[in-house]
């Protein structure tokens, strides 16, 4: 397939994302110009599917529109009028300005005002706090706030800073209806319903439904009871075979994370690399220590074998340990995504037809093509014999990092342990990696059932989703919900915490409806090994060369 010009306007903005946090970010405000009633309770409702965070502005009062309730004639909107936290009053203190620019990293305040969505009604003296029932007919204005992508992208490319291949990292940002992921994942955080990540990423066949294992960070309604929503966001059939929410209670001073397969570790001194190294070159060891900073992407654009890239990591050991817990906060890139894109692409009208055939096919067939193209993360460790594959991580999708664990036997005798993560040029982003020696502390596990589903019309779906019994919750269409119900029976004692991790099962399909020829010369590639990678590697200098010529003409 010959690959076109890296503009892509209906699919893909993409963006250079230097360690520099001083390039500015910037939001947009959408004017909804809605006339009638029905078109205002259409864009709310359209709205809460995406768990959106309501303000209601009348005059220079504002409020949080809590535990919105549309009525069952869609003329009114039930909810609780609540403060305005500091962290989602950026656009309410900016709002007369021009001033549109957001910290994206390091200052949660400002961040969270891609979120927000303003009602304004006209001014009114008994709006006060608490319940309150709002006519839509009251409502004079909808403002959604929104990226201001093409601002953003030209305040990053003129600050003027070079192209450094191998401290760059170029980011993907695929617009989110036509890229390909997985079933997003919502729970209520004390405020609202806040994005936590993906589940059961690459099961896109039925043979390939696993079970996967979601840390929450999430906090109980007012009756005690936890709640997340499962949605379908992008261009897919999702389906879902079971939810089971584990609330783990531990020491405060503690984490539990879980591993790929469901088993539970605490975490309670991780240990920091003392050395990192990229392709054994590039010293990556100060990018490894901290989440949060975004400083690590798995890429080396100078890489030759094989089109991969290994990270080296060297720990202390102590003498006497014999195991120990790698802990990797780590996500699956947005290139990859883009990558399977192209290649889906490449068959054309043919792809309904291919996926059929591909529902047949054995599931070790399928494996074994994605470990021939270094998609798994590989984690192994340095043993006298040289190195030993552990583990084998399967991806887990590109919208939100996760904390996972690596058990690790660890080799005896030596005074470090070295742990190598081995994939495809640039498929993984690894923000923290650490090791923790010391032993599980107690902690209990209560694994609850769901006692509530309903799906985005009020259906009640929760039969489907209690047991692993191949019935699915079918979501079928863009902006299908579950709002899913768990209420624990145990509440944290003093001086212990609660962690929450989604244990879900699962698949999900692509739809795709290309009208182009199937490209069958630019397909026969991928029957080799390594075939994807390498694909990526030249997609990669080509959208760079592009980038350059950009960076060039503005400055």
């Amino acid at each position: 397939m010959k690959f076109k010009k890296f503009y892509w306007p209906a699919f893909l903005l993409y963006a250079i994302f230097l360690f520099f946090f001083g390039c500015k970010n910037y939001y947009k405000v959408i004017d909804k110009p809605l006339e009638t009633q029905d078109a205002k309770s259409g864009e709310v409702s359209k709205l809460q599917i995406q768990n959106r965070y309501f303000i209601l502005r009348s005059g220079d009062k504002y409020y949080h529109m809590a535990n919105m309730q549309i009525s069952e004639d869609r003329k009114s909107v039930t909810c609780k009028l609540d403060s305005v936290p500091l962290n989602h009053q950026v656009y309410i203190n900016n709002a007369f300005t021009k001033n549109r620019d957001y910290h994206k990293a390091g200052d949660d305040k400002e961040y969270k005002v891609l979120s927000e969505v303003h009602l304004y009604m006209m001014p009114d003296n008994n709006l006060d706090y608490g319940s309150y029932v709002l006519n839509l007919n009251k409502i004079d204005k909808i403002e959604i706030i929104e990226k201001d992508q093409k601002r953003t992208t030209r305040n990053h490319l003129v600050t003027g800073v070079g192209v450094t291949l191998g401290i760059i990292a170029l980011i993907g940002i695929i617009i989110a209806a036509t890229k390909s992921s997985c079933p997003f994942v919502s729970a209520y955080d004390g405020t609202d319903f806040s994005l936590q990540g993906e589940i059961y990423g690459g099961a896109i066949y039925p043979q390939l439904a696993r079970h996967d294992y979601l840390p929450l960070r999430m906090n109980p309604m007012a009756d005690g009871s936890l709640q997340l929503k499962i949605t379908n966001e992008l261009k897919e059939r999702q389906y879902t075979d079971m939810t089971e929410l584990w609330v783990i209670t531990h020491d405060k001073n503690s984490q539990v994370l879980a591993d790929e397969v469901g088993n539970l570790y605490s975490i309670t001194t991780p240990q920091a690399p003392i050395k990192v190294l990229l392709n054994n070159k590039t010293d990556l060891t100060d990018a490894l220590t901290a989440s949060g900073d975004h400083k690590m992407i798995f890429m080396d654009d100078t890489a030759t074998i094989n089109s991969g890239n290994e990270v080296y990591m060297k720990f202390n050991k102590p003498a006497n340990a014999s195991k120990g817990k790698l802990v990797l906060n780590l996500k699956n890139s947005y290139f990859l995504d883009l990558l399977y894109g192209e290649l889906a692409k490449g068959f054309g009208s043919y792809y309904t037809t291919f996926v059929k055939a591909q529902r047949k096919k054995p599931i070790a067939e399928l494996i074994k093509w994605t470990k021939e193209q270094q998609i798994p993360l590989v984690v192994s460790v340095k043993t006298v014999n040289g190195w030993k594959k552990i583990s084998e991580i399967t991806t887990i999708g590109p919208l939100s990092n996760r904390s996972m664990v690596v058990p690790v036997d660890l080799p005896a005798d030596e005074i470090f342990t070295e742990i190598k993560l081995s994939a495809g040029f640039m498929f993984w982003e690894i923000d923290q990696a650490a090791m923790e020696y010391n032993v599980n502390t107690n902690f209990t596990v209560e694994k609850c059932k769901p006692i509530t589903a309903l799906d985005e019309a009020g259906k009640n779906v929760l039969d489907v989703l209690l047991n692993d019994d191949a019935k699915y919750l079918d979501q079928p269409d863009i902006g299908n919900s579950a709002t899913i119900v768990f209420q624990p029976t145990k509440v944290a004692a003093e001086g212990l915490s609660n962690s929450y991790i989604l244990h879900a099962k699962g698949y999900y399909e692509h739809i795709r409806d290309f009208k182009n020829k199937p490209d069958i010369g630019f397909l026969k590639q991928f029957k080799k090994q390594n075939a994807f990678p390498s694909f990526g590697l030249i997609v990669y200098k080509k959208m760079s060369k592009e980038q350059m010529s950009v960076l060039v003409k503005n400055n």
